[in-house]
């Protein structure tokens, strides 16, 4: 295991946003050791932009599956070839849209002890290209052990995407759960909460485009996987400690019930 960080991009036939994530990448502040990119048995012209890419910038690499087997064993097969300290993740349809960001996650890491899940704010886009998302106080923001906040998912919001975080810690979480294709993200979260703390930078960090996967279940059927993770999780927790959990969140969906009634 070396120094640095190491930026892992998963790709699935995203052949016309690859060239912008890739580039938003070399532009940061804080230079990663390795950006790999990882396709997943693309059938678009993703392979000829790829190739593109790894021959202008000497620090991207690439390695194609030979066929199509899901977001969760793409990244964690670019989780396996790391060989750096830290590790992210962006996907190939996504970008970074602010130049301090790997920067600023870094300086979390060296600030809190170098064993934190650093993050930023997540800045959402419309399908039309509309903002949608207004940066708040960063007291707002998730910070410090924020287990119980992610079960009865307060804030949600405000879910960390494209964290920095060691290379080890995530291998030692298991990576990312290979029978899920949706909400993999979230269940990876609670359980580096189980003993990690979280802190987040309070900027910007990646731009993000609504819409893609989730579009394909309606919201009681996303509801439905959210709390499947919640309640398989929460298997983990003592008798005591999950009744409080429990009623914290009935509180919590109760509130923004009446919020939606009025």
């Amino acid at each position: 295991m070396t120094e640095g960080l190491t930026v892992i991009v998963p790709n699935y036939n995203k052949a016309g946003y690859l060239r912008k994530c890739i580039e938003s990448i070399e532009g940061q502040t804080f230079k990663p050791a390795a950006v790999i990119i990882v396709d997943d048995g693309s059938t678009d012209d993703s392979g000829a932009v790829i190739d593109r890419l790894t021959k202008r910038y000497p620090d991207v690499r690439a390695h194609y599956k030979p066929k199509n087997s899901g977001v969760s064993n793409t990244r964690n097969l670019g989780l396996s070839l790391a060989d750096t300290e830290y590790v992210t993740f962006i996907d190939a349809d996504d970008h970074y849209c602010n130049r301090e960001k790997l920067a600023l996650e870094m300086a979390l890491q060296e600030e809190k002890g170098g064993d934190i899940v650093a993050y930023s704010v997540t800045s959402f886009f419309s399908s039309d290209g509309k903002q949608r998302t207004k940066k708040k106080n960063g007291s707002y923001y998730l910070n410090g052990n924020v287990y119980e906040d992610l079960l009865i998912t307060r804030k949600w919001d405000s879910i960390m995407r494209d964290y920095i975080v060691k290379t080890e810690t995530l291998r030692n979480a298991g990576g990312y759960n290979e029978k899920r294709s949706l909400f993999e993200d979230y269940e990876l979260l609670l359980k580096l909460a189980r003993d990690h703390e979280f802190y987040c930078t309070g900027e910007f960090g990646t731009a993000y485009t609504e819409g893609a996967g989730l579009s394909a279940l309606d919201k009681d059927g996303q509801t439905k996987i959210q709390e499947e993770i919640i309640f398989e999780e929460l298997k983990n927790v003592d008798e005591k400690r999950r009744k409080r959990i429990l009623f914290r969140r009935k509180l919590l969906l109760l509130r923004r019930r009446l919020r939606s009634i009025v």
